[in-house]
């Protein structure tokens, strides 16, 4: 069989975007690719007929291509580079019969997502500049004046906010998102919120525009309102503003449902429940102990990916258990299962008597499946791996008070009198999970001949919130779980070379690669990806910043100095003597790369065998969205 080289992602196929349209007989999707130069990707958006299994290519690969399906309308955003001279979004209207653009508007917003509200009005959400949030009333003359400032200050940065940078999107001092009503016809836009609302999830009904959000002009709070704008009568009130975590907000019927949490359970990290908000009170109707997003890694997803969809007034939601993600169903106060396969639902549409999927089952790759009557039907074939070795993933348990669960890749042809070099790989997040999907990275380490093996540690998705919790036990609880399942698969696998056997991860699990070095020499050389190496300054450079002494419950939130340092691997570099590489984005705010400037340099003083690829233009989603030369690159370090 063909081994997978380093670069086969190149020719994988990533699924996204997909939606049903309202007659019920196809499917939009969009197809991500590698371009011919691997320097980014192409995208096209295609239609597939469910009777006649006929592919028709709406819009051929450009760069980008969102797009918004209504109920008789299928908009897409314009391919084209926006202009600095401008802040617009320019829309085709496309005849799913023709194929052709009928018409094209363009809005003086920066949309975000659109979406019909009545028959006459889109209702629209969009970024803003609060020091321009009327920017779409200026005239001609003072859009110029905007854009001429804009230009004179390029060159420096001003901050008076926090958060004042979010990775991915650079700089975001100043920035919200705003709820606009436009009328269909005069395309005429109204802002219903303030300047300075920053709206994290909405929904109506009724003629009412129910949304929660955080007003602020200093310091964003982590708590959100929830705030109720009248259509009819133009005005907006404050529903809800205690001290509450919101996830979201959505009309189940004509009962409020708020998804969120008062930490009381296991503090900020604690997955959302379900209340009703009822005279100002939250009234919890659903006691649910799952997460709602899909947080099974992969290196193999591309595109916009849904976690919830609401249909016919019924809402639906993607959930992690153990290793694999399902879709749920919210009704009667229950969340109802609707998948059960071992394996992935990255998005999903659906139907009167069937549910569509993009999934990923069985070691293959994204395609679109039909459920009905509980059969699971493979209806497309984009990416074949069966010429290719493909490992499939060894159960292993570690028996203890909490097991832990996890897996080993094997090399073809394994064989039991042969040594094997093997690598321990380490999710990010923490609350995330491994589960049985493929994953480029490890097949291609079990195709140079490694074995691989990586598990769940507790501070993990999938298993509820007592699982999850690892307030003040970063690198404690976690780091044992690691190592208990690296002596298992040892045990299991005598002849894995224990003279030759490597960690890695990224995020938090470059955290824990930093950490592993610190507590033992047991590995003979350690890849650190997107780490954290100092509480300190991670807590007050990134993006993430203070949510995490929050998260951690410190006994003061601004005296926890003590608390974050003794969790830094910076504290115990010295105890460092495997050779260790850092690889980096310049441009990753989630973890920044001071992180590993700090420690590179104290390991490289001391004479440590080390090297730091720092990738420039990149974020935290190197590995699985930076350029593809980039990402062919970090794996070649």
């Amino acid at each position: 069989m063909k081994k997978i080289q380093i670069d086969d992602f190149c020719q994988y196929h990533f699924l996204s975007n997909l939606s049903l349209t309202s007659c019920q007989s196809k499917l939009l999707f969009v197809d991500t690719v590698v371009n011919d130069d691997k320097s980014d990707y192409q995208q096209r958006i295609q239609m597939y007929d469910i009777h006649t299994k006929e592919m028709t290519t709406l819009v051929d690969y450009c760069k980008r291509s969102p797009f918004y399906l209504m109920d008789n309308e299928f908009l897409m955003v314009s391919c084209d580079e926006p202009k600095e001279d401008r802040i617009q979004t320019t829309f085709h209207r496309i005849s799913l019969e023709t194929s052709k653009i009928e018409t094209t508007f363009t809005l003086p917003i920066a949309v975000d997502s659109i979406q019909s509200y009545d028959e006459e009005t889109y209702l629209i959400s969009a970024t803003i500049d609060t020091k321009a949030a009327d920017y779409y009333l200026y005239d001609e003359s003072k859009k110029q004046e905007y854009h001429h400032q804009k230009k004179e200050n390029e060159d420096y940065l001003e901050f008076d906010e926090y958060p004042f940078v979010y990775n991915g999107a650079g700089v975001i001092n100043g920035n919200r998102t705003a709820l606009f009503i436009c009328n269909k016809k005069t395309l005429q836009l109204k802002r219903i919120t303030s300047s300075t609302m920053d709206v994290e999830s909405f929904d109506f009904h009724d003629g009412h525009i129910i949304y929660s959000g955080v007003d602020f002009t200093d310091v964003k709070s982590k708590f959100s309102w929830i705030y109720d704008y009248d259509v009819k009568n133009d005005s907006t009130q404050v529903l809800y503003n205690e001290r509450m975590l919101i996830y979201r907000v959505f009309f189940n019927k004509e009962s409020l449902t708020v998804v969120g949490t008062f930490g009381k359970e296991v503090g900020w990290i604690e997955n959302p429940k379900f209340y009703e908000l009822r005279q100002g009170q939250m009234q919890l109707v659903f006691d649910s102990d799952l997460s709602l997003y899909n947080s099974v890694g992969t290196d193999c997803r591309f595109g916009k990916l849904k976690n919830y969809a609401k249909v016919d007034g019924i809402s639906y939601f993607i959930s992690t258990v153990e290793g694999n993600s399902s879709l749920f169903k919210y009704e009667n106060h229950q969340l109802v299962p609707l998948t059960n396969f071992t394996g992935t639902v990255d998005d999903f549409a659906i139907g009167k008597d069937r549910i569509y999927l993009i999934a990923m089952k069985d070691q293959n790759l994204q395609d679109i499946y039909c459920l009905k009557d509980q059969e699971l039907k493979r209806m497309t074939s984009f990416n074949d791996l069966s010429d290719f070795y493909v490992s499939s993933p060894m159960p292993i348990t570690v028996k203890k008070k909490t097991d832990i669960y996890g897996w080993v890749l094997l090399p073809e042809n394994f064989d039991p009198n042969q040594k094997y070099p093997a690598i321990l790989d380490i999710h990010g997040g923490p609350k995330c999970a491994y589960g049985e999907i493929f994953y480029h990275e490890m097949q291609y380490w079990v195709n140079l001949g490694y074995v691989v093996f990586y598990c769940n540690p507790r501070g993990g998705d999938g298993r509820g919130n007592q699982f999850a919790d690892l307030r003040r036990w970063w690198g404690g609880i976690d780091y044992e779980d690691l190592m208990d399942f690296t002596d298992e698969v040892f045990k299991r696998y005598p002849n894995i070379d224990q003279d030759k056997v490597g960690v890695t991860g990224g995020s938090y699990g470059g955290y824990m690669t930093n950490w592993i070095v610190t507590q033992t020499h047991r590995f003979k050389a350690a890849a650190t990806q997107r780490s954290i190496s100092n509480w300190i300054t991670e807590v007050t450079a990134s993006d993430y910043g203070i949510d995490f002494p929050y998260e951690m419950q410190f006994t003061d939130l601004y005296q926890c100095h003590d608390e974050l340092w003794s969790m830094s691997p910076l504290k115990y570099v010295n105890n460092v003597q495997t050779p260790l590489l850092f690889i980096h984005s310049t441009e990753d705010y989630r973890c920044t790369f001071p992180e590993a400037l700090q420690f590179y340099t104290a390991i490289k003083c001391r004479g440590v065998e080390t090297k730091l690829v720092g990738f420039k233009g990149e974020n935290h989603e190197l590995s699985r969205s930076g350029k593809p030369k980039h990402r062919i690159k970090r794996l070649y370090e």
